[in-house]
């Protein structure tokens, strides 16, 4: 099964809607069986696709750190399930892992189950925005990291301490890869142009690959109103457009590069 973490350690960057339309063009498009991972105390991914009427109390990312069952829940998103987050995840910071308070593994030994391999095609995981216990869980499990990266200096700059935290976690998780860098929220303007042809060069360099970039949308802030995914809700919109390129690419990678990180 392959896994993807969804990280950036700056938030603001379309980590979620990232998520949220990865897992429902995997689903609708690509014919595959999506387990979402809410792995951000903030929960907004969980709000945003949990079926309320099904929906049940317990069974979240939580509680499978904590040692207890983890209950995949049913999402609004036709073939896809959510493993769900709540404001419990952030008394897990990464001291928790460290004395035990928290199980790091939980989440790689649950997905590799045979039970649960059986059920899904592909995880995708929506990280936080800062290493906590959970976004460690993430990257011991996930196969691949995606990273949505606005382009302004800060996300540039911040970038660096990600790929350090990648390198450190495939001490544990040595399978790890980077799938590629996805550049969101991208307007036409020179500055934008300039940045995102310095990003590429960058990381052509490095051995990382740039995905096709996301435009900016006011229909991407309409969908979180909605609560739906941008080809139910705006499909012909250019971040529609823009992300179903993007699955594409990343459907059709064998494997991201290591060399550079």
């Amino acid at each position: 099964m392959r896994t993807t973490a969804i990280m950036n350690l700056k938030g603001g960057t379309g980590k979620t809607i990232s998520a949220i339309n990865l897992a429902a063009i995997l689903s609708r498009e690509h014919a595959m069986r999506v387990l979402l991972v809410d792995a951000d105390s903030q929960a907004n991914l969980t709000e945003c696709v949990m079926d309320g009427e099904n929906s049940q109390p317990s069974g979240g990312l939580y509680d499978l750190l904590k040692g207890k069952r983890a209950k995949p829940q049913p999402t609004t998103i036709k073939g896809a399930d959510i493993l769900p987050a709540d404001e419990m995840l952030m008394e897990l910071d990464i001291s928790s892992a460290a004395n035990g308070a928290a199980n790091a593994m939980a989440l790689a030994d649950w997905l590799d189950r045979p039970e649960t391999r059986g059920r899904y095609d592909w995880t995708v995981i929506d990280c936080p925005p800062a290493f906590s216990a959970a976004a460690m869980g993430a990257l011991i499990a996930a196969t691949e990291v995606v990273i949505p990266m606005k382009l302004d200096a800060f996300g540039i700059r911040g970038m660096a301490n990600l790929l350090e935290q990648v390198r450190n976690m495939r001490r544990i998780n040595p399978d790890l890869t980077i799938a590629g860098v996805l550049p969101t929220m991208v307007y036409p303007n020179d500055r934008q142009r300039m940045t995102e042809e310095g990003l590429r060069a960058s990381l052509k360099r490095s051995g990382i690959r740039c995905f096709h970039h996301i435009r900016r949308s006011v229909k991407v802030d309409d969908s979180t109103f909605t609560q739906a995914p941008l080809i139910d809700c705006s499909p012909k919109s250019g971040a529609a457009i823009d992300y179903r390129r993007f699955v594409g690419e990343l459907v059709g990678a064998e494997g991201g590069d290591q060399d550079g990180v």
